[in-house]
């Protein structure tokens, strides 16, 4: 069994996905429309619930990798 929440084995990004932020990264999973991704967000945008926007293929192509 899979557990999809589990971070461990998810690349941390150089710098967070959506305001480019270098310092305070985490790898968090995100439920999209065709499953679960890896994303790197700091800390600031975790609080304040801001994600960052894939493309359709960049989105399922993430699913497969996270998988």
């Amino acid at each position: 069994m899979v557990n999809l929440d589990d971070t461990r084995r998810c690349p941390v990004g150089p710098q967070r996905e959506s305001c480019g932020r270098l310092e305070e990264l985490a790898v968090l999973t995100g439920d999209t429309p065709v499953g679960v991704v890896c994303m790197t967000l700091c800390d600031a945008c975790e609080v304040a619930g801001v994600l960052p926007i894939f493309s359709p293929a960049a989105e399922t192509a993430r699913v497969l990798e996270h998988g």
